[in-house]
């Protein structure tokens, strides 16, 4: 309705009645309820992507942060983990090996994660204690007892610890692990931070103890994070100070024997080639001595052969005679 003069209200000025604005008002509720069932359609008609909560994923194997050592096990598979402060890789190496459990190299680095990739969960930093890691290898290596090594022994990462087991089906099993991170005075407020944790796992079925150790030294770290303060390695250590220098003569000389954690196995002993086996002819049997009167043989050709005397060489031997036999008396 339209009017000129009603209190309070300029002219010129449409002004619902009173009727119709109650009634927009009792069609309100109406209306939302329609936009609400609208859009419980609409998600039903496109539903919500599946999430996978999980923040482990599978990269290429060329995007490994840590390789292992060339001529080594081949590398199958690599998953990725992203933490809230690192980001862990188990890198998965082929086997020949029966004991339950699958190969691998596991790197964890520690530094500055990108907030918006991390995860929600935090790795462990530090240096473990020893029932930690005899923790790990029951649950990587199980029913296989592991002998921890007492020798010190060092990469080019520097120190590490390993332990050695057979298991019942004759597989040789090592599980090595290692924490670098710099140390002492290297190590200021702002620089030289962060820290790397590797894991070995190998179970193989024809390589020995010491073949599966090389693996421990031969692996290459390829991952770094782009920040000036992260260097888990610490300053580069000065050369010898006996290089170069007169009266310190340097031998090319090396470990003259290879410690090992268990017992070599011994190889198997050289059959000697079998003699040859001599068979001696049996001698003829011994016929039994005649027994009665000596019988004369029968009467021979004509001219008879004295005896001790031989026939002339080349003499033609007289024909054989057949015996005479007398004709019966009458």
């Amino acid at each position: 309705m339209y009017t000129d003069s009603i209190a309070g209200r300029g002219a010129g000025r449409f002004v619902p009645a009173p009727g119709l604005e109650a009634g927009q008002a009792a069609l309100r509720p109406a209306r939302m309820a329609a936009v609400v069932v609208a859009g419980m359609l609409a998600g039903c008609a496109n539903p919500a992507p599946l999430q996978n909560d999980t923040q482990t994923r599978m990269v290429p194997t060329e995007s490994a942060f840590v390789m292992p050592a060339v001529g080594g096990p081949e590398v199958t598979a690599v998953l990725e983990q992203r933490f809230s402060n690192g980001t862990q890789q188990d890198v998965l190496l082929a086997t020949s090996a029966s004991t339950p459990g699958q190969n691998m190299l596991r790197i964890q680095i520690f530094g500055p994660v990108d907030s918006s990739l991390a995860g929600n969960d935090k790795l462990r930093a530090g240096f473990l204690p020893a029932r930690d890691v005899k923790a790990e290898m029951r649950k990587l290596i199980p029913g296989v007892r592991m002998e921890t090594s007492a020798f010190y022994v060092q990469n080019n990462y520097g120190p590490f610890g390993y332990a050695v087991g057979r298991s019942s089906s004759g597989d040789t099993c090592l599980y090595g692990w290692q924490r670098i991170t710099s140390t002492g005075m290297t190590q200021t407020l702002i620089g030289n931070k962060g820290s790397i944790q590797i894991r070995l796992r190998l179970c193989d079925s024809g390589k020995s103890e010491q073949q599966l150790l090389q693996s421990m030294y031969g692996f290459r770290i390829t991952a770094s994070f782009k920040d000036g303060n992260w260097n888990p390695y610490g300053e580069p250590l000065p050369p010898d100070t006996s290089f170069g220098r007169g009266g310190e003569p340097v031998y090319p000389v090396s470990a003259s024997r290879y410690e090992t954690v268990t017992e070599p196995t011994p190889a198997p002993p050289r059959r000697a080639p079998a003699a040859k086996r001599t068979v001696k002819a049996a001698p003829p049997p011994q016929l039994p001595e005649p027994i009665g009167p000596l019988v004369p043989p029968p009467p021979g050709p004509d001219v008879a052969v004295t005896s001790g005397a031989s026939p002339a060489p080349g003499a033609a031997k007289p024909a054989a005679s057949a015996p005479t036999v007398p004709p019966p008396p009458l």
